[in-house]
Formats: structure tokens, C-alpha cells, sequence
């Protein structure tokens, strides 16, 4: 063998370890970056229903995007109202409202709104044949020191979301359309995230 030619296997070689090691880095922060977590209703009794994960992907700005993975298996199908629900059946049918206008689906330590509104929920009589829309739970968040996110359940018309926001990215449901869910009426009144 050449000297040449042992040259050129050496760097070759010190070249594909060199591309491997930046391969493992770019690896390791693309996973510190991002993280998963599980999404539980809680019912009365104190019992978790995990029903979706959340991926969250650190930004720059200090903000995480994230991606809801609903658990299907949890769900039944029901055409309620003329559209689709995926609930989950029970005395008390609890049915996931997907919010049908956009958000940036962004949250940060002080603001929890995308999340709140990808977390939409109207519940109903088992009995009842439609859904009513004013019958909306929405989950209030706050992010404790750990770092877990929980959300007690609040009362809402979601008519309120019958047209759409003036502005693109707007949040159409205000403090004063929310009350405080009645102790006892709600099948989950908590929510967590971790």
C-alpha cells in the first residue's frame, strides 16, 4: 500500500467519524428540544383518563409549538348536530370540540390560550339525541412549578365560535363568557398534563 493511498484512508476515515459525531449532536438536541407528555381528564373520584399526548418542540423565542395526538381508541364516533364529534361515552357524553380556526398552536410559561382552545369539550345527556352548544367546558390552565400543566373545567357557549374571529388568531371566548363549572355536575372537572 502506498503511503498516498494510506493518507487518503485516513481521512476518509476521520471524516465519516467526524459526519458521525455531528449526526449523534444534531440527534441529541433535536430530541432536547423536544418533549412528550400525556393529556388525563380527571373524573370526580380522582381517576386519570389519558386520552392524547402532546409533543412540544422548544422554539427560539423561549416558546414551545405542539402537536396533539388524540388517543382513538378512547373515543367513539357520533354525528351530533350535523357534524362529527369523537366522545366519550357515558351518563355524561363528553365530546371534543375542535376549535375550526387557527391558532399558532404556541404556548410559553404565562400564556396557555392555544392550548386551552385545542382542549374544547361539550358535554351532554346520554339520553339527548343532538349536542347543545352552549353546554362547552373549557379547561382555565395554569403551568405549576414542576412543570405539569393542569385546568380546572369552566362553563361555555360555544356558540360563540359560530363565526369567526374578526382577526386571524384571535381568541373569541373572553373571561366574562366563562363561568366557574358547579361543584359535582361535571363528570371531569380537572385536566392534566404531564
Amino acid at each position: 500500500m502506498t503511503p498516498k493511498y494510506k493518507s487518503n484512508t485516513r481521512l476518509i476515515s476521520c471524516l465519516v467519524c467526524a459526519l458521525a459525531l455531528s449526526l449523534s449532536l444534531f440527534t441529541q438536541q433535536a430530541q432536547a428540544k423536544k418533549s412528550e407528555k400525556t393529556i388525563s381528564l380527571i373524573g370526580k373520584d380522582g381517576s386519570k383518563f389519558q386520552v392524547a399526548k402532546i409533543i412540544l418542540t422548544l422554539q427560539e423565542n423561549k416558546k414551545h409549538s405542539f402537536e396533539i395526538i388524540w388517543d382513538d381508541t378512547k373515543f367513539s364516533e357520533h354525528f351530533l348536530s350535523m357534524r362529527p364529534f369523537k366522545c366519550i361515552d357515558g351518563a355524561q357524553t363528553v365530546c371534543h370540540l375542535g376549535y375550526p380556526y387557527k391558532t399558532k398552536n404556541r404556548i410559553s410559561k404565562t400564556d396557555l390560550k392555544d392550548l386551552e382552545y385545542a382542549l374544547l369539550f361539550i358535554h351532554k345527556n346520554e339520553k339527548e339525541y343532538g349536542i347543545n352548544f352552549w353546554n362547552g367546558i373549557y379547561y382555565r390552565l395554569k403551568r405549576e412549578d414542576n412543570g405539569t400543566i393542569t385546568g380546572s373545567v369552566w362553563e361555555t357557549d360555544m356558540n360563540e365560535l359560530a363565526s369567526p374571529p374578526e382577526k386571524e388568531f384571535d381568541r373569541p371566548i373572553g373571561d366574562s363568557d366563562l363561568v366557574e363549572g358547579a361543584e359535582g355536575k361535571h363528570r371531569f372537572p380537572k385536566i392534566i398534563i404531564q
